[in-house]
């Protein structure tokens, strides 16, 4: 077994008049004492690029055709359309779905909007395309405004 054995320190600390003065000096002169409680993120004021992620905006506008038959998205989507250009809206979404209830036929809804756009949307649309994941990805169109 070993046992540690510990010698006497040889630092010697000298209270003087001199080291109060010092010590005075220091902390009259100091604006503010950092708090150890702040994290770095707290006290930083470097700025870091944002994400991919964080650069996609939401839409202007949206709406959500879950549950429309064709006809009735269809007609939906005229007036949305419209009324975003009308607006001056710089972008939107349409929600259709990723069609899992339409059994072998697909997505219905995504495919009749889309033919519409590509027929009737050029006036008002200078692009459209599948949206970003965040913001539903195969399931929704996402429309860039003229």
């Amino acid at each position: 077994m070993v046992r540690k054995v510990s010698t006497p320190s040889s630092i010697t600390f000298e209270e003087s008049d001199k080291n109060g003065t010092l010590m005075r000096n220091i902390f009259e002169n100091l604006e503010e004492i950092p708090d150890k409680e702040t994290t770095p993120e707290q006290t930083s004021t470097k700025k870091y690029k944002s994400s991919s992620r964080d650069s996609i905006k939401k839409p202007d506008e949206e709406i959500d055709l879950h549950g429309k038959t064709r006809d009735e998205a269809i007609k939906i989507v005229q007036k949305f359309v419209f009324d975003c250009y009308q607006k001056n809206l710089r972008s939107a979404l349409i929600i259709t779905g990723k069609g899992h209830n339409s059994a072998k036929k697909g997505p219905v809804l995504k495919r009749e909007v889309k033919l519409w756009l590509e027929r009737n949307g050029e006036t008002y649309i200078t692009d459209f395309y599948e949206a970003p994941p965040r913001f539903g990805g195969s399931g929704a169109i996402w429309l860039n405004f003229r």
